[in-house]
């Protein structure tokens, strides 16, 4: 069927007597057909074999030539699969339906050669589901209507595993659909009928109020029966088996994955796991000490008038887990925070709720429950690991960020350093509705945030003032903090090796007009369509940038190849929104040259989700 056809982004309509193909594959034609599928192999080869070293007119001509058939193939594919322009146009926007691939097949290889010793399996956790499909009983007909999610943060999630063999030198894929029970709630019901306050960040749950009074169903009665989309942590210890996979979201919901197959085992909260994990809110990007073997979180037990924030850990030593510690603030959006060999440290951002919990408790999506307030400071809370306590606080003047880059404990200084995309408020969340993103020509790019690093000085001698305190905001310390690079950045990552230590790269996302100082193309769309390599010690080393024309790529994963800091690869998974797939590309991170491209197969959504990567 055409939804089908949508949803998947390829030339298949199944039940129509033709085979199943993937998402690249080209159409079976009768002589007649204006592109053949021999011409569309030819414009495989063509992006394939076109290198930097061919002569430029020669190599205009070639991809001019290549253009003019796909526009010609997705012309006869909309004919033959009776797809509307705006379907098209949502297929080449990267945020259609994603189709799950969950027995494994062999990657091909269009460029390079097999990277020299990389071996381990590449997780990522992004939308698959973004567009549902529900009837409608009119008087004398069905009818039959999509709800579509408002943020790309709500969509139902897609997990992907991408597994390197460097003896067979073989890149194999599988992916899954790990929320179809979800998706089938909400087929049944027309809409999300959410289960807990705050549950989505921006989204019409095409439910009445009166909905709210209905008794919902248990939390998390099925394995795939949670929005687990916003994080991924690796072997962590759960229900009583650390060979895990756990998918996270913002309101405590931890679903078990199983590493080889990917099937999902289990959707818990963290209130099953231990009763003093109190909150409804959770950040979804844990913390993990890889030698500690410690992973940590932060909880927010939103209340009518106050918030109390509980920090907890679960390890393999305590895999019930413990509270590290308690502290009272107001709500907040809370993506991300930081952790060092001593302290952690969660920043509260400046949020209002006009009715206070009341607001919270009657609310759907959390963005439209807190508004940022840019009068109010961020204020660092730092928890020491040993004492189980509220150290002291520090305050900066209001910004916003989701993603922690590093946290660096300065032991002579007894001082923390805190590298962080900061932005000035919270609009980078609300920027990320689906139906814009969706739009050609975006007018509205997703924005990138500025490295900025936060001084944390004398912990210990602020400890001691902040008993005193007792809330004063004159009696707390700032957090002095500068910008680090100047380039405009997001979804960044370092190498796992100087977690928590003094380090110089980092690698992330962001818009190449900007970074290159050229003008924005009203072509170029809404979301990141490139990789860059900062140097965060010296600003004025320039910026290495990877790009390709009408390719979006996800967030980078770093994976070493020794102990210096820079040897390694640069793993990602880039949408090509002209040929309506997606292709896993491999840099070398000191370079940054590509060392391989593979072709998954079919298109994986653009997202603003994360990865690991495991050995």
């Amino acid at each position: 069927d055409g939804d089908t056809a949508r949803a998947l982004g390829s030339a298949a309509v199944l039940g129509s007597g033709e085979s199943e193909r993937t998402a690249f594959s080209p159409l079976q034609r009768n002589s007649t057909s204006p592109v053949s599928s021999g011409s569309m192999r030819g414009i495989h080869a063509d992006i394939a074999e076109v290198s930097d070293d061919e002569d430029s007119e020669d190599k205009q001509r070639r991809l001019f030539k290549a253009a003019e058939l796909r526009r010609l193939h997705r012309e006869q594919m909309a004919q033959n699969n009776n797809l509307s322009s705006e379907d098209i146009q949502i297929m080449r926007s990267g945020l259609s339906n994603a189709r799950e691939y969950v027995t494994s097949s062999e990657l091909r290889v269009l460029n390079g050669t097999f990277p020299d010793g990389l071996r381990g399996s590449l997780y990522l956790l992004g939308p698959g589901q973004l567009d549902i499909k529900y009837n409608v009983q009119r008087e004398l007909e069905q009818a039959t209507r999509v709800f579509t999610y408002g943020n790309i943060m709500d969509a139902l999630p897609l997990l992907s595993k991408i597994s390197f063999d460097p003896i067979n030198k073989t890149i194999v894929h599988r992916s899954r659909l790990i929320a179809k029970q979800a998706a089938g709630r909400i087929h049944m019901e027309h809409g999300v009928n959410t289960k807990v306050p705050g549950a989505l960040y921006l989204t019409d749950t095409n439910q009445t109020v009166l909905s709210k009074f209905i008794p919902k169903a248990q939390h998390h009665a099925t394995p795939e029966g949670e929005c687990c989309s916003q994080g991924i942590e690796l072997f962590m210890p759960l229900q009583g088996s650390s060979q895990t996979i756990v998918c996270t979201n913002h309101v405590g919901a931890l679903q078990n994955i199983d590493p080889a197959d990917l099937r999902p085992r289990s959707t818990v909260d963290f209130k099953s796991v231990n009763s003093a994990f109190k909150g409804a809110l959770s950040c979804p990007h844990m913390q993990y000490d890889s030698n500690t073997r410690e992973h940590f979180t932060v909880l927010q037990d939103v209340g009518f008038r106050s918030t109390t924030y509980n920090v907890v850990c679960i390890s393999e030593t305590q895999p019930e887990g413990y509270v590290v510690a308690s502290f009272a603030a107001q709500a907040s959006v809370l993506h991300s925070f930081a952790i060092t060999q001593d302290y952690i440290i969660v920043p509260v951002y400046p949020y209002d709720s006009p009715l206070g919990g009341m607001s919270y408790r009657w609310s759907d999506s959390l963005l439209e429950t807190l508004s940022f307030e840019h009068s109010r400071p961020v204020m660092f809370y730092v928890i020491s690991r040993e004492y189980r306590r509220v150290q002291c606080v520090y305050q900066a003047p209001a910004f916003f960020a989701l993603h922690q880059i590093n946290a660096v404990q300065e032991s002579a200084t007894d001082s923390v350093a805190i590298d962080m995309v900061t932005y000035d408020d919270d609009t980078v969340l609300r920027r990320m509705q689906i139906k814009d993103l969706r739009k050609s020509n975006s007018a509205f790019p997703v924005p990138t945030g500025v490295v900025r690093r936060f001084q944390l000085n004398g912990i210990t001698m602020e400890a001691t003032k902040y008993v005193g305190s007792k809330g004063n905001l004159s009696l707390i310390p700032p957090a002095h903090s500068r910008i680090v690079r100047t380039e405009r950045i997001e979804l960044c990552c370092i190498n796992p090796i100087v977690a928590a230590r003094p380090y110089t790269f980092v690698y992330a996302l962001g818009h190449s007009e900007t970074l290159r100082g050229q003008p924005t193309q009203s072509s170029v769309g809404a979301m990141y369509n490139c990789i860059v390599k900062l140097n965060t010690n010296d600003s004025s080393v320039e910026p290495l940038i990877w790009s390709r024309t009408h390719c979006f790529p996800s967030e980078p994963v770093f994976v070493p190849r020794n102990d210096t800091e820079d040897d390694g690869y640069v793993l990602s998974v880039f949408f090509d929104s002209m040929r309506i797939t997606s292709c896993l590309v491999v840099l070398d991170a000191q370079t940054f040259n590509e060392v391989l491209i593979a072709q998954l197969p079919a298109a994986i959504p653009l997202s603003f989700g994360h990865a690991k990567f495991a050995i």
